[in-house]
């Protein structure tokens, strides 16, 4: 596509992003404004709006659990697949499931959310990302106070905790909620929970199986780009039977995608709940994974892990014009959305935020005995074999 081609896309995305905020613009003054003065004090339920996918609640278990020990009562609200993370969790009071795939369905979540009164709600969102929806949802719950990051300029959030770290891991953020409430004890180790049925379902199949000694590999991740090509997990399996010598390898995923993979490679977990995976993940000796929630779990038991992480070629230099304007209009996005929700902030501090292209620090392992490999390409299946073959050989244990 040639530059004049692309200056003609760039203006219409433009214009119809204009007009996208300009709706916004109206919506967030449609929002109701919560304008009593913050007392942690008076603080006594918290809902924590986590509406994102499990890897994210993960790492959001630090959190809960600390406002728990510190006293409060506590909620999550997330999507309902999520949710089953923290189903056995004894620092959760109550869980309550989001929905946005229609507007329908988002009014309905309200709805259900507004029954119950929270003195805080807590939006997690990073700081990096923008979805009305979920802002939406924030807004229109029945609380006294409403806290989030960078929304100096949604005046329905009393309490905008102003955050831009790209270099920083995502827990960082959520740390900061402390001080705003004034717990100084907190740990900052994720905390999982299963029951003494997902142990006993562990235990039957390794008994079935005779399995002593296993690795666990988890080939597939939340979206085609972070997947494992077929060549590249006969390359893996290889790499560790030389390097686990007398380990079983044990495969996880989505039940339509672990039939794919060749019985010849491995024994095939099929779990009944993401439960059965932790209590699964707990009990191996090591854990090779792509980019998803399994790090985040292996991180909870600070297992030796071996990450696998894909990110986008719109980071590396190039002159492809296709590349450099796919990249000048994502950061065109980023800044136009991040202007429209923290504009107060940004100008009083006359700042000029820079907003990640890539998420290996921000989503890295947080686990000390983890090593991560970083593959910059758009899709991890399409690697170089060499390259894979040799950063995978020298990141084994």
């Amino acid at each position: 596509m040639s530059n004049f081609v692309w200056q003609i896309k760039f203006l219409r995305k433009k214009i119809k992003l204009f007009f996208l905020n300009t709706i916004n613009k109206l919506l967030i003054c449609c929002f109701p404004k919560r304008k009593e003065e913050f007392d942690p004090s008076k603080i006594k339920t918290i809902l924590i709006a986590r509406n994102d996918k499990i890897g994210d609640l993960v790492v959001t278990t630090p959190l809960i659990k600390n406002l728990a020990q510190a006293g409060y009562d506590v909620y999550v609200s997330s999507q309902q697949g999520s949710l089953a993370i923290i189903e056995h969790n004894p620092y959760v009071k109550g869980t309550f499931s989001y929905n946005d795939y229609s507007i329908k369905d988002l009014f309905h979540t309200i709805k259900k959310i507004r029954k119950k009164h929270f003195d805080l709600v807590i939006d997690t969102r990073p700081f990096y990302s923008f979805e009305m929806r979920k802002i939406i949802f924030c807004a229109f719950t029945n609380s006294t106070h409403l806290m989030g990051f960078n929304k100096s300029n949604v005046k329905t959030y009393n309490i905008s905790i102003p955050y831009y770290d790209n270099n920083a891991h995502i827990t960082n953020q959520l740390n900061m909620v402390y001080t705003y409430l004034n717990v100084r004890t907190h740990d900052y180790s994720y905390d999982l929970h299963t029951s003494s049925a997902n142990e006993k379902y562990i235990l039957d199949f390794l008994s079935q199986n005779n399995i002593d000694k296993f690795v666990i590999v988890n080939p597939f991740g939340g979206a085609r780009k972070r997947e494992l090509s077929q060549w590249q997990m006969e390359c893996l399996v290889s790499s560790l039977k030389e390097t686990k010598f007398g380990y079983q390898i044990v495969f996880i995923g989505e039940p339509n995608k672990l039939n794919k993979i060749d019985a010849k490679l491995g024994l095939k977990f099929k779990s009944n709940s993401i439960l059965d995976i932790v209590a699964l993940v707990k009990k191996s000796s090591y854990v090779v994974t792509v980019d998803t929630s399994i790090v985040h779990i292996a991180a909870a038991f600070n297992l030796p892990c071996l990450t696998i992480y894909s990110e986008s070629i719109l980071y590396e230099e190039t002159d492809d014009i296709n590349l450099k304007m796919r990249r000048k209009w994502k950061n065109y996005f980023k800044q136009s959305c991040n202007y429209l929700v923290d504009k107060t902030y940004l100008n009083q501090h006359n700042l000029t935020v820079e907003l990640p292209y890539c998420y290996e620090q921000l989503w890295a392992p947080n686990n000390p005995n983890a090593k991560q490999i970083v593959f910059y390409k758009s899709f991890l299946g399409k690697v170089d074999n060499n390259e894979f073959i040799n950063r995978i050989s020298d990141s084994m244990p």
